[in-house]
């Protein structure tokens, strides 16, 4: 039996077996542009190919062989595939379904016997969902090539993936706004035309996004546009400032004619600060509700100048829910929940509105050195089914890429896939299963075993947090008096947390109000499985085909093997300070393990610029390479300290036991929400 990704709706089998290879073969069809998807799969001498006309109303087809009753399903992108008897029949009511039922058996090509032959089967599938998307952020640091994002469109193309969105806050070439995407090295007019073009051929609908109210610090901060801040946040859009919409308007009419879709999705999510500046007054007049919704409507105006409608993030309406039913029901609210639940009531909620939704599961690939997998996946299935419920219309993925978007891009395929089969099933399916297939499909075996690996990173203890990674906070925070998050409600399948040394409690960050622990209350036994963890997945990492896949996973087992070098030395190091229980021999292997710690960064830095460079432009690439220059001066700070100590040790002169002249500076390598 074969296996397909996305599972197929129906899949029947036949008692025999067909052999597709012939020494001459006529083919007919009625859409040449997809034939060569079959052609290159067999292996024939002489081919002949027969191209029909196309009249309205008739199917599109793919056949060689018997005449067989193949019947496509009424979906537009559904499609029937047969083969028996010698014969192969291939049809749908679209080109788009056409395109799919083709990528369906290259899968099962793939699966032949060596002599080219395969049981007879009948396939039927149709999408769930009609729209099937992803959102990459391009705006926290890394500003995807045009080459790369061919590349990823090819493999959504694969998945069934049929809307794409580029997050953008700054990093589009705005004639006029040079000032604000400066250093950024911005996605240009040009890049998105072609990519709008890539993506049409592929069946995906290039969407356009660009943020239109909150989340504008970039812009607001720059200085000839500061006057247009609601608060001195430097992060909304004033609606009390006439100027911002003579902005948009003008921006609008640059970006949107690059897209060929009719569609904006204008974000405008977490405005945090509106009512607390310059509409102060406006909000205690009309209602903060009432004022977003005025924007809302003046943006929808502004849109359709330029031939678009609008989608929009909907977390600040439902906070005025009174309001849905005053809102124009062309536009389309993005229902965004990254967390994993058993129960989402606000699909329901925009559903008894009568509004058309579509549901925002996450990747979990941000903040992290590698996704939060087991939650995303709980997440993304359990959200989409959800939405399906209660009449979602589409479901948009966000892979988000805060502080820098230092996570390899390539780990994300996998919530990708999850997230493209449930929205085309409607189940789901146990990631066990579908890992396989995923991989079968991508031409690479050894995702599978990795993704079955990595995720226990977050299952042990102290190295799991809501909405960050504590492996990326223990790999660049302060070597001795680091700190990193620690979760109140960790998933089900975390490991039991080892209790914290006495003296040693559980601090309140005044910034993020996330609980604390000390980076040395990390068990031996935590230390010890993550080495193993990473080690295991070091031997599977070599298996990988691709080159560009192979450095990033590469990349992420040497940065794991650091942590737990880093973390051991650092323990190592307070506690014979602290028990003035070290000597000069021990004070000189301490330098010489810094100095080989240091190396160890410096040559993962470089290996990251390498992978970086392969996916992004230089864009915004200082910001997570600022991690890497703290932690290096970090540790040769501590070794410059501790060869001061055995001085002072060999000279006969006070050693610094209790540290009190250690240095932090208030030292933080990384943002900590």
């Amino acid at each position: 039996m074969y296996t397909l990704f996305p599972v197929p709706k129906q899949m029947t089998y036949g008692t025999k077996t067909t052999c597709l290879n012939y020494k001459s073969l006529t083919v007919y069809t009625n859409c040449p542009l997809h034939i060569h998807y079959v052609l290159k799969t067999l292996s024939i001498e002489t081919l002949d190919v027969v191209t029909l006309g196309h009249t309205e109303g008739e199917s599109f087809f793919i056949r060689f062989g018997s005449v067989l009753d193949a019947i496509p399903p009424q979906h537009d992108q559904g499609f029937i595939l047969a083969i028996e008897e010698d014969s192969l029949h291939l049809c749908s009511q679209t080109e788009q379904g056409l395109f799919y039922g083709c990528l369906a058996y290259q899968q099962l090509a793939r699966q032949a016997n060596e002599d080219g032959s395969l049981l007879d089967v009948e396939i039927v599938d149709w999408p769930v969902l009609e729209n099937r998307g992803l959102m990459l952020d391009i705006s926290r640091g890394r500003v995807y090539t045009l080459d790369y994002l061919k590349q990823l469109v090819s493999k959504l193309a694969m998945l069934r993936i049929n809307v794409l969105q580029l997050y953008i806050e700054h990093t589009f070439a705005f004639s006029f706004l040079e000032d604000v995407h400066q250093g950024a090295d911005p996605i240009t007019a040009e890049e998105i035309r072609q990519l709008d073009q890539w993506c049409k051929e592929h069946y995906i609908e290039l969407q356009a996004n660009l943020q239109s109210f909150g989340h504008c610090n970039r812009l607001l901060t720059t200085k000839g546009y500061r006057h247009l801040r609601e608060s001195d946040l430097y992060w909304t859009l004033s609606p009390a400032v006439e100027e911002t919409y003579t902005l948009l308007d003008r921006m609008y009419a640059e970006f949107l004619p690059n897209f060929s879709s009719s569609v904006l999705n204008i974000d405008s999510d977490e405005t945090y600060d509106l009512g607390a500046g310059k509409s102060d007054a406006m909000v205690e007049r009309e209602g903060k509700g009432e004022v977003y919704l005025a924007h809302l409507l003046r943006l929808r105006e502004l849109a359709a100048k330029q031939g678009k409608t609008l989608m929009v993030f909907g977390d600040v309406i439902l906070h005025h829910p009174e309001l849905l039913e005053h809102i124009p029901r062309d536009i389309v609210f993005l229902d965004w929940i990254y967390d994993p639940h058993d129960e989402y009531p606000t699909p329901k909620k925009f559903a008894a509105s009568n509004r058309t939704f579509w549901v925002c599961p996450g990747t979990g690939a941000w903040n992290t050195l590698f996704p939060r997998q087991d939650g995303a996946v709980k997440n993304i299935q359990n959200l989409t089914v959800e939405g399906i419920r209660q009449g979602a219309e589409g479901m948009l993925l966000c892979d988000w890429g805060d502080h820098g978007s230092y996570t390899p891009p390539a780990f994300s395929l996998v919530a990708f896939a999850v997230a493209a089969e449930v929205s085309w099933s409607g189940k789901k399916i146990a990631l066990e299963e579908q890992l396989g297939p995923l991989s079968q499909v991508l031409g690479e075996p050894a995702l599978q075993a990795l993704h079955l690996l990595l995720p226990h990173i977050h299952r042990l203890p102290a190295f799991w947090s809501k909405n960050r990674s504590q492996c990326v906070i223990a790999l660049f925070d302060e070597p001795l008096t680091g700190r990193m998050l620690t979760s109140a409600l960790p998933p089900d399948n975390l490991e039991a947390l080892m209790p914290l040394p006495e003296g040693v409690a559980g601090v309140l960050d005044p910034e993020s109000h996330h609980l604390m622990r000390p980076l040395f209350s990390i068990s031996e036994e935590s230390i010890e499985k993550l080495q193993i963890i990473a080690h295991k997945a070091s031997a599977l990492v070599p298996d990988l085909q691709d080159y560009l896949l192979c450095s990033q996973y590469r990349w992420l087992c040497d940065a794991l093997s650091l942590v737990c070098t880093k973390l051991r030395l650092g323990r190592s190091i307070r506690t014979s300070m602290l028990s003035a229980s070290a000597d000069c021999d021990q004070f000189l292997d301490w330098e010489n393990e810094l100095r080989l710690l240091i190396g160890r960064y410096t040559q993962l830095q470089i290996d990251f610029i390498g992978w970086w460079m392969r996916v992004a432009k230089t864009s915004e690439i200082m910001i997570p390479l600022s991690y890497f220059a703290h932690i290096i001066e970090r540790l040769d700070y501590l070794k410059g300290w501790l060869g001061a100590q055995r001085k002072a040790m060999e000279t006969n002169h006070e050693v610094d036991w209790p540290m009190a002249t250690y240095e932090t500076a208030g030292y933080k390598s990384l943002p900590t929400y």
